[in-house]
């Protein structure tokens, strides 16, 4: 396999992982916000959460855990305020300063991925 086949694959686990981990953060908070806490809501809770552990596993076992908990975390940070802005209307929570720490975020994730190690 050659070098861009790894970090394209690399990245398909990574873009899984974040996506199943930013939806069971956005169905939890559905669920906490719900006055009823025995709603599908809870079904959905009880059935994401081990999803986002076996994708994470799945990442480490490729790429270890330093790598994969800065891409996934960060990358986690990034999707979940998206979700925040976008789902759940919060354009009023964050300060300028706060999305160039987003900025910053991706920044960082774009020196992790395209470094040398990270296709090993």
């Amino acid at each position: 396999m050659n070098c861009y086949d790894l970090v394209m694959k690399n990245l398909l686990y990574i873009i899984i992982a974040v996506i199943v981990a930013v939806s069971a953060n956005s169905i939890s908070a559905i669920w906490a916000k719900q006055d009823d806490k025995s709603s599908i809501w809870l079904l959905a809770v009880i059935f994401i959460s081990p999803l986002v552990f076996i994708t994470y596993g799945m990442v480490t076992s490729r790429i270890g855990v330093a790598l994969a908990s800065s891409v996934i975390d960060s990358l986690m940070i990034v999707g979940s305020v998206a979700v925040g802005l976008l789902l759940f209307r919060e354009w009023d929570k964050l300060l300028s300063l706060q999305y160039l720490g987003i900025a910053f975020a991706l920044f960082g994730v774009s020196l992790i991925i395209f470094s040398p190690y990270f296709t090993k």
